[in-house]
């Protein structure tokens, strides 16, 4: 697949800011979504219904949430559920509705939509048809305000490509990371096997801190012994290395543990008074906080990727406030996943460009995914026992 339909700039106002527990960028389902109703708009035209639209990628220009600032964090804007019309009739116990927060974003994304069918002659209709399409439907709640312009790219032809990356800049590509997620929630349950994977999700997205207690005078100690004997040098590498990880008591090196202890006659008191410290800290001992790095380099965020079904599926009908008597119904919950924002100018291939395009990687067996770099052959099957552990 070489083909592509570009939708540059989409301007959408008032789109949903909130995806499952997670805020600031609509969910991968919202965009799927607005290609699937561009392709079932499309098969609806007897004059192009021998193309389709399969899944996108999704580029970020811009993104503001509606928030403003308080003294507990950003609050987003508020506004009554429904419209209020405040009654003067004697004996009328009319309240008002509560008011709600409408947690919303005014975002530019551009969506790059590979097309399957023989073009042929229909490159200017298919163009004109889905610039006019975007225009009447919704972007993940939002309103659609306006589209640059809409075209066919082959990314197969090297100057394309380029034109490609040039028509996205300054733009950010949204990556799946779920194997990110997979490897560290492995790392963390060969330490401590009753680790769950929300522990290991929550290293990607939280921002952590740990209290390393206070050791100035070993830096020292250790750097100046590094300047005297390569071995003593090898020791102060063992230190910087602990050190670049967050302290725990339990992992301090054995080769320090057995430095300070032989060498202790010939160490300054200060410094040994330091090391006990540091080996065996209290309450009172000083400490330093420092920010716990995510287990992966990267602009790493957190994401919504689709549905896991929580109940059996009810006939239509049978459960009251349903969007209609006509579908069936089931209870769902969010799917959660890891995601990285990447500039565009590093997909240097057309391989790299077809591997970030987000489809439907599964939708049976109680699940609903979106995955990237997903064809026919390679669908992942929902009854594989490592569909489970990607996800949470």
């Amino acid at each position: 697949m070489s083909q592509y339909l570009l939708i540059e700039r989409i301007k959408v106002q008032n789109a949903n800011a909130v995806s499952g527990f997670t805020w600031g960028f609509p969910a991968i389902t919202h965009f799927l979504g607005f290609s699937h109703n561009l392709c079932r708009k499309l098969t609806e035209d007897s004059s192009l219904n021998s193309l389709s639209l399969g899944g996108c990628a999704v580029i970020a220009h811009s993104s503001h949430s509606n928030t403003f600032e308080t003294e507990n964090g950003l609050l987003f804007s508020q506004n009554r559920s429904v419209n209020y019309l405040e009654t003067t009739k004697p004996g009328d116990t009319h309240k008002a509705p509560s008011v709600i927060e409408e947690a919303k974003m005014n975002m530019t994304v551009s969506l790059l939509i590979p097309v399957e069918g023989y073009l042929g002659g229909l490159q200017d209709p298919l163009t004109e048809f889905i610039k006019n399409a975007c225009q009447i439907q919704r972007l993940a709640g939002g309103t659609v305000l306006s589209v640059a312009n809409v075209g066919i790219v082959d990314l197969a032809k090297e100057d394309q490509l380029k034109s490609v990356r040039r028509k996205l800049l300054p733009g950010f590509i949204l990556q799946d990371r779920a194997d990110y997620l997979a490897e560290h929630f492995s790392t963390l349950k060969e330490h401590d096997p009753k680790a769950d994977l929300l522990d290991a999700w929550f290293d990607f997205i939280a921002l952590k801190q740990v209290a390393r207690p206070a050791c100035e005078l070993l830096d020292k100690h250790l750097a100046n012994q590094a300047e005297k004997s390569e071995v003593l040098s090898s020791l102060n590498d063992t230190w910087l290395e602990h050190k670049s990880q967050p302290y725990q008591q339990k992992i301090i090196p054995s080769e320090l543990i057995a430095y300070f202890a032989e060498k202790h006659e010939s160490i300054n008191p200060k410094v040994l008074l330091q090391w006990q410290s540091y080996l065996e800290p209290n309450d009172k001992t000083s400490a330093n906080w420092e920010y716990v790095k995510k287990p992966q380099a990267g602009y790493l965020v957190p994401i919504m990727t689709g549905y896991k079904a929580i109940t059996g599926v009810y006939p239509a009908g049978e459960i009251d406030g349903a969007r209609d008597s006509e579908t069936d119904l089931c209870f769902v919950e969010a799917v959660h996943s890891v995601g990285e924002w990447q500039s565009v100018h590093r997909l240097k291939n057309q391989e790299q460009w077809q591997a970030s395009i987000w489809s439907y990687a599964s939708y049976e067996k109680d699940w609903y995914l979106c995955q990237q770099g997903l064809n026919t052959e390679n669908q992942i099957s929902p009854t594989e026992p490592t569909t489970d552990e990607i996800y949470y």
